[in-house]
């Protein structure tokens, strides 16, 4: 009986490992996705009435957000929008065609957020957000770590430099937004990873253009 049971419970426990060897693998698909993600090595470079700032993107960590980000810099959205919130020493906030926090582009996108990718350090590029899975235009940028936002906000980037994070902390409440230049391999070819998304915020941000 006893040993029954010793070959019982190891059937269980190896089953259990492949159960969670099975969840923590990668599909083929899912590392054809992401490495072709890597593979266009975006950046953005955000001009500001103080300067320029640039950003590595991450859409091997967060694809969708990083799609719209991109969609809507190529659609001039963010053009001439102001920061409307600065916290000193700690973030920035722009993106709002309100400028006051309640503006959406009239679509939202789901949170996308890994645990290797945090806030630990400063130049943190993420999505601001009104609750779980509300992303859309507004983002913002820390000007040090801030552990605490953790898990709570999909991050998009990273600042590139520490001369960046200088022009990053000049930054006031009303300085604006000239406008977002995309960078990358292949840069038009991005968006095409993404028809139904697009097509939908094209439909959408239409809408909210002509209200």
């Amino acid at each position: 009986m006893k040993k029954k049971m010793v070959i019982l419970v190891s059937i269980l426990m190896l089953l259990m490992a492949t159960v969670v060897n099975a969840k923590g693998k990668k599909s083929k698909e899912e590392k054809k996705f992401e490495k072709a993600m890597q593979g266009f090595q975006l950046e953005a470079v955000i001009k500001t009435t103080k300067g320029e700032i640039s950003f590595y993107l991450y859409p091997e960590a967060a694809p969708k957000n990083v799609a719209s980000f991109v969609f809507l810099a190529k659609n001039d959205f963010y053009n001439g929008l102001k920061f409307f919130r600065v916290v000193p020493n700690g973030l920035v906030q722009g993106g709002d065609p309100a400028e006051n926090g309640t503006g959406t582009t009239g679509y939202l996108i789901p949170d996308e957020i890994k645990k290797w990718l945090n806030f630990d350090v400063e130049g943190i590029l993420a999505m601001s957000n009104s609750g779980p899975n509300t992303n859309s235009s507004q983002f913002f940028i820390t000007m040090q770590a801030m552990k605490e936002l953790n898990g709570k906000y999909t991050i998009i980037g990273g600042i590139k430099s520490r001369e960046d994070l200088s022009i990053l902390r000049t930054l006031r409440e009303n300085d604006k937004i000239l406008n977002i230049d995309i960078k990358g391999k292949k840069i038009d070819k991005f968006l095409d990873y993404f028809p139904d998304e697009v097509s939908e915020w094209e439909s959408k941000l239409k809408k909210t253009s002509n209200q």
